[in-house]
């Protein structure tokens, strides 16, 4: 009797390894098969048997139907988020604080502020920019958050100096842009006068017109020539040429104040050419996007989602 009872749970266990992906011996194989073909004696209890091998079935059948909807589940989707909403206000707002003012502007909407040197600002849109109502005796500072464009009044005795997060920018009279939103690379360009570029702690780096300074992969400070249509944004215009998607979509994230993922990492290289009035609604912006036929750009549960087209 014990040999019968060794037998069928040798075919019990047998069967669970195939359900279970556990593939048993050659060996095993071989002896599970002689034990059954080789006639047995009748059995005091047939039954037992019988009920033995319809349990068995019973929970492979169980088993399956537990594991076939895990079996059958797709590998979700990879999310990429390149650019996640910011805390920005419905509308320009102006504070004071003593001698401190701070500017802060919403989604969609540039304004001009004039500082008390003289300078020129143009502050994008999600941006903030703190001053001082007057500016000390030696020198002019001003601390940013986004983006701006300054026109720098002229002064040799106190140079002027924007702080970011990553970049120190400093200059006695100029015109340049200062781009530092929180989730983007920084970077200036220049396009008037001179200007000295500093990155965490290093010597500063001297710009001419037309450069644009940057931090690259590793971490280092460089200076290249800049596009053509860098300084678009201040026109209103949405202007890339031959641009990675990725920073296509960042540059419609801060402006919208609108999250982007991905979800295609390829699509993130993805080179394009694209020119637009920023003045239109980000469905309309998204519309001409998908248009051009490279991706598939939706926008659901308050951000911008953007995946394969033959998805």
């Amino acid at each position: 009797m014990k040999q019968k009872n060794d037998t069928n749970d040798q075919r019990l266990k047998a069967l669970f390894g195939e359900a279970l992906g556990t593939t048993p011996t050659p060996k095993e194989t071989e002896e599970a098969w002689q034990e059954f073909i080789t006639p047995r004696r009748a059995s005091s209890r047939p039954r037992k048997n019988l009920y033995i091998g319809i349990a068995s079935a019973a929970a492979i059948l169980a088993l399956m139907f537990v594991l076939w909807p895990l079996m059958r589940l797709e590998t979700p989707a990879e999310s990429i988020q390149v650019f996640a909403s910011l805390e920005a206000p419905k509308e320009i707002t102006y504070s004071e604080t003593g001698e401190r003012m701070e500017v802060s502007t919403p989604a969609g909407t540039t304004t001009s502020i004039t500082l008390d040197d003289g300078t020129q600002v143009l502050l994008s849109a999600n941006s903030r920019l703190e001053y001082r109502k007057s500016f000390s005796a030696d020198k002019r500072e001003v601390k940013l958050v986004g983006e701006a464009r300054f026109n720098v009044a002229k002064d040799a005795e106190r140079p002027f100096i924007v702080h970011t997060r990553q970049l120190q920018t400093q200059v006695l009279g100029t015109v340049f842009d200062v781009k530092a939103y929180p989730q983007t690379p920084a970077d200036v360009t220049l396009y008037e006068g001179k200007v000295e570029v500093s990155f965490n702690g290093d010597a500063p780096q001297l710009m001419q017109p037309g450069e644009q300074a940057s931090i690259s992969k590793e971490g280092k400070l460089q200076l290249a020539k800049a596009s053509e249509e860098t300084g678009k944004w201040a026109e209103g215009e949405f202007a890339f040429d031959n641009r990675d998607l990725k920073s296509v979509m960042q540059e419609i994230g801060s402006w919208y104040n609108i999250s982007v993922v991905f979800h295609s990492r390829p699509l993130l290289e993805e080179r394009i050419y694209f020119r637009m009035e920023r003045v239109k609604e980000v469905k309309g912006v998204l519309q001409v996007l998908n248009d051009m036929g490279i991706a598939k750009f939706e926008l659901a549960d308050k951000k911008i989602v953007v995946t394969d087209k033959k998805v």
